[in-house]
C-alpha cells in the first residue's frame, strides 16, 4: 500500500537467482588449513526456522502472489534471529563451537564471548604490556575452562 493505493509488486527472479548462485559459491567455500576457525552463536530465543505461503489445500499457484499473503513461521531455538542449528551450518572444521545464551546483536557485548574471544586470542591476565603474551592486546581475563570453550552445549 503507497498514499492508500495497492500497488503489485512483481517476484523478481534475478534476485532469486543471485541468491542461488551465492548458495552455491558459500557451499564450496573451503578455509586453508593454516587458519583456525571459532563459532560462537546464541540460543534461548525464540527464532525463525521456515515460512510458509499458502497451504497444501491452497498452494500458491502464482509467485507473485506471495506479495499479497500472509506468511506462517515455524520457531526452533536461536538468537531470535538465527537458528541455533543454521548458525553450527557453516560447514567449517571448527575448532571450538560455543552455545551462549544471547540475542542476535547482545553477543556483540556479552562477557562471556569477550572471554572466550581473550583466550581464544591468547590474551593473558598476567601480562605487563608484553608483546609476547598475546596475539592481539594486553589486557586482564578471566579464564573460561576449556571445555566449556571446546563443547557444543546443544
Amino acid at each position: 500500500m503507497y498514499n492508500g493505493k495497492s500497488i503489485a509488486l512483481p517476484f523478481n527472479f534475478s534476485i532469486l537467482k543471485w541468491a542461488a548462485d551465492t548458495r552455491q559459491i558459500l557451499d564450496n567455500a573451503q578455509l586453508p588449513s593454516s587458519v583456525g576457525f571459532y563459532n560462537i552463536y546464541g540460543t534461548s530465543f525464540d527464532s525463525p526456522y521456515d515460512v510458509c505461503y499458502g497451504s497444501e489445500t491452497s498452494p500458491i499457484a502464482d509467485l507473485s502472489e506471495i506479495c499479497h499473503t500472509m506468511p506462517e513461521y515455524t520457531y526452533v531455538d536461536g538468537d531470535g534471529t538465527v537458528p541455533a542449528e543454521s548458525a553450527k551450518a557453516d560447514g567449517f572444521a571448527a575448532v571450538a563451537r560455543v552455545a551462549v545464551k544471547s540475542a542476535h546483536r547482545e553477543l556483540l557485548k556479552d562477557k562471556i564471548v569477550l572471554q572466550l574471544l581473550k583466550q581464544w586470542l591468547g590474551v593473558s591476565d598476567n601480562s605487563q604490556h608484553s608483546m609476547s603474551s598475546s596475539k592481539v592486546m594486553d589486557v586482564s581475563v578471566e579464564p573460561i575452562p576449556i571445555e566449556l570453550a571446546t563443547r557444543d552445549l546443544l
